[in-house]
């Protein structure tokens, strides 16, 4: 727009100087029209720009590293044809926090709608919100612009999934465990001696105190019984999106990792029959969540309050915003999902099964600290480092 003004400017003085070497009609014509007719294409942007719409449609379920397609529709209600518009639109995946900002060139003939496509890429899985951040009309000639007021946020949301993982979970079940339960599952057998799944030969491996002896000496070989497994919700997983001690945010590579995790873990409880509670804290509404799952088509609507968990710089764990939601803890056993260790969680580790799944860069290894067993994993090993899990 500078060039313009400068190119402007000068072809103003040159016809000046033409009607000062002329004096003639030409040159006054020449002047007032190189005067005028800028400004009243300005007049004209200026007036169009009013009467401009913006309309954003994306594919609301997308898949990280895939191409998501989407729509920026503009409508002119106007006379004046709008040749010369820029849109800067800003697409953030609020699970990472990542902002990535660019502009698109469009026109918008007179009274008509036009538009033009989409194709977003995260790299992490997440929740993405696209928006219109800027809508500018330039005039005919380049040397003014007007930026559209839009009467409310354009934007639109997509969800760009995660990549799950195959684990093998198995439930440790201690003093704090709750065994007490009406339902049984039909499909697994259990812990709960109160309950019996199936008879069974004996096989190599088995307790002893599984045996049944009365029909071990009926049949004339040993006999087993299989525990029933209690159906209840025991299990709590707890996704951390707070700040690292010290204020930095995690690495955009470390949330992706942990969300990764979670949903493999919650998706393998799921093919169980085992009930379990997810929770995240949404630090842009300072809300907790926890939501209950007891089947795998409750999983996809889970999905974009998980990954749309905007991540905070409060100080606070998710298991410190979740005790604080809460008069007592309701669960038996705690899996926290975070990118660093956190030696103020001890307090849960007397309370219920406590277990820390550690994503860091570099991490890796079992350990046992402050009273709750840690998985550590880099990003890249996640999958690996999680094959197998004791809850």
């Amino acid at each position: 727009m500078r060039k313009s003004r400068v190119l402007w400017v000068l072809w103003l003085a040159f016809a000046f100087l033409f009607l000062a070497v002329t004096e003639s009609a030409a040159g006054y014509l020449l002047l007032a029209v190189s005067a005028v007719l800028p400004l009243l294409a300005a007049l004209a942007a200026r007036r169009t720009a009013g009467r401009l719409r913006a309309e954003l449609t994306l594919s609301p379920y997308g898949e990280k590293g895939a191409v998501t397609a989407g729509r920026l529709s503009v409508e002119n209600k106007s006379l004046f044809p709008a040749d010369r518009l820029l849109c800067q639109v800003c697409c953030e995946n609020l699970l990472t926090g990542e902002r990535e900002l660019s502009t698109l060139r469009m026109a918008a003939p007179a009274r008509s709608r036009t538009g033009t496509e989409l194709r977003l890429k995260s790299r992490h899985s997440g929740r993405v919100r696209v928006s219109v951040r800027q809508l500018t009309c330039f005039d005919l000639f380049g040397l003014f612009r007007f930026r559209v007021r839009l009467p409310e946020e354009v934007c639109a949301l997509t969800l760009a999934s995660p990549r799950t993982f195959s684990v093998e979970t198995q439930i440790s079940y201690g003093e704090s465990a709750d065994m007490d339960s009406d339902e049984y599952s039909m499909r697994k057998a259990g812990y709960d001696p109160s309950e019996t799944f199936a008879i069974r030969e004996y096989r190599p491996g088995d307790r002893i105190r599984q045996i049944h002896w009365k029909l071990t000496e009926k049949f004339g070989s040993l006999m087993v019984r299989d525990y029933g497994l209690p159906i209840q919700n025991t299990i709590l997983l707890l996704l951390e999106t707070g700040s690292l001690p010290g204020g930095e945010k995690p690495e955009p590579d470390c949330l992706d990792a942990l969300a990764e995790a979670l949903l493999s873990v919650s998706q393998e409880l799921l093919s169980q029959q085992t009930v379990h509670s997810v929770g995240w804290q949404n630090h842009e509404e300072n809300t907790f969540s926890c939501v209950e799952l007891e089947n795998e088509e409750e999983l996809p609507g889970l999905l974009p309050g998980l990954l749309g968990a905007v991540p905070g710089e409060d100080g606070m764990s998710v298991a410190e915003h979740y005790m604080e939601s809460r008069e007592q803890l309701e669960f038996a056993h705690v899996v926290i999902f975070t990118p660093q260790h956190r030696p103020g969680l001890s307090f849960l580790a007397s309370q219920c099964l406590l277990t820390e799944v550690l994503i860091s860069p570099g991490g890796g290894g079992l350990d046992q600290r402050d009273g709750m067993a840690v998985v550590g994993a880099s990003p890249e090993t996640a999958a690996e480092a999680l094959s197998y899990i004791e809850i």
